[in-house]
């Protein structure tokens, strides 16, 4: 990893010749001339190549409920589906989790062109979490920062929603805002966000064309699945022949000494009845006694429970079970967005190990997503899975790029820290070693 230093567009005031390192830090921020108007961010417009944008702020649950219409249309039209980000899903989880922080929510709009007297047109959201400190070194650095909104283990991707038709503008207001100052923050986290796609490559354009100081803190790939032509032609092409004689002979097994049933929730189901036996049954697995099951919190569990009832109303819940006997020993529970979808738990009976019953689910799955008319329109489902989880990587065949990424914001201090970070790693690597040779 290493810090982009990327190239100044030529503009009429510039002198010739290359733009040194200097000139980079000395330059004042884009809006440097703009008043500043106390410390909250307040509502400005900012004129895009595309479009006229402003960007508002809005600071408190209370208001941001009022834009859930406006909010909900975005997260429908977005340029590319993030689940964790609708309105369904975040709001019950800033609730949730939210209080401890201080929130930001940078909300981007433009005329409407179909509607120039009605409402504006809301073409980004990023929410927004204000901090005093930068932890993406071992110590974290006084330094003001701002960082996309994110409970781990709950929300496994951060990419902000933007408008398909003005991502780019939409973008570049966000970052307009930024340059102002007035949240007086030299930084700017983009966690766990896409490492491709399309908010990846309007990022990659925008750090470019405007030579931000930027630092990939981390990069990897999780597992990914998108169908094939049919799910045999998925299974032979993921699996070898042996592996998959032996799942067949696994199953063949288990149903021999009892009653075998994979069961999907339909729509007239009792989604209750079903988020009721999936808590049940994770708290007496390894994630209840490693205290890692949701209803090891209360809080967790109150929020899986209104997010499956709100996904179940809204067709957008997807849950499975093998049951052995009439009792669950495998569960899966999924979430689906537009045309992508994102598996969020996954549980497995250890008793029952040696027949693979989370390999038996997953291979149910993936028929699921292959065959189902009310399923089979989804083109990915991203695993939100550790990179390092083996059974899933062998079974998905591909991958997706997760990245975080730090980039200043304008400040002086900022361009400073960002362009020191790998210095900085490198320190701490080298104290660290010192420290456990005891010298």
């Amino acid at each position: 990893m290493k810090t982009i230093f990327t190239r100044r567009a030529k503009r009429a005031d510039s002198t010739n010749g290359p733009l040194t390192r200097r000139e980079v830090i000395g330059a004042p921020p884009p809006h440097a001339q703009r008043a500043a108007n106390g410390s909250r961010p307040s509502e400005g417009d900012v004129t895009t190549d595309g479009a006229k944008m402003s960007v508002e702020i809005v600071d408190d649950l209370t208001a941001l409920e009022n834009r859930i219409a406006a909010w909900e249309e975005l997260a429908a039209a977005a340029i590319e589906p993030n689940v964790f980000y609708e309105p369904w899903m975040l709001m019950p989880a800033l609730r949730a989790y939210g209080g401890a922080g201080r929130l930001l929510f940078a909300l981007i709009q433009t005329p409407d062109p179909a509607r120039p007297l009605g409402p504006p047109l809301l073409c980004g959201f990023f929410p927004l979490e204000l901090k005093d400190h930068y932890d993406g070194i071992s110590k974290g650095l006084p330094l003001k920062t701002l960082s996309l909104w994110r409970k781990p283990e709950m929300i496994y991707l951060c990419a902000p929603l933007l408008r398909a038709g003005y991502g780019r503008e939409a973008l570049a207001a966000f970052f307009d805002w930024l340059g102002a100052g007035d949240h007086h923050c030299s930084l700017m986290e983009f966690g766990f966000v896409t490492g491709e796609g399309p908010f990846h490559h309007l990022l990659l354009d925008y750090l470019n064309q405007h030579l931000k100081f930027t630092y990939v803190t981390e990069a990897f790939t999780r597992a990914l699945f998108r169908p094939a032509a049919d799910a045999e032609d998925y299974i032979r092409s993921a699996l070898g022949r042996f592996r998959r004689k032996e799942l067949r002979r696994l199953e063949k097994r288990l149903a021999e000494t009892g009653r075998l049933e994979y069961a999907t929730l339909e729509p007239g189901d009792n989604v209750d009845a079903w988020v009721e036996e999936f808590l049940e049954f994770e708290a007496n697995t390894w994630k209840g006694k490693g205290g890692r099951a949701l209803v090891c919190s209360e809080t967790d569990r109150k929020y899986f429970v209104e997010i499956a009832r709100e996904a179940f109303h809204r067709g957008k819940l997807m849950m499975l079970a093998l049951r052995f006997n009439g009792r669950p020993i495998a569960y899966k529970v999924n979430f689906l967005s537009g045309d992508g979808s994102f598996a969020f738990k996954i549980s497995f009976d250890e008793e029952y190990a040696r027949y693979s019953p989370g390999v038996l689910l997953e291979l149910e799955n993936i028929r699921l997503l292959h065959e189902r008319p009310q399923i089979s329109r989804i083109r990915w489902m991203d695993s939100c899975a550790n990179p390092d989880r083996f059974m899933i990587n062998h079974l998905w065949t591909d991958r997706r790029a997760i990245q975080s990424l730090v980039i200043s914001t304008g400040k002086r201090q900022g361009d400073l820290v960002v362009a020191a970070i790998p210095l900085l790693k490198w320190g701490n690597r080298r104290i660290f070693r010192r420290d456990l040779m005891g010298r």
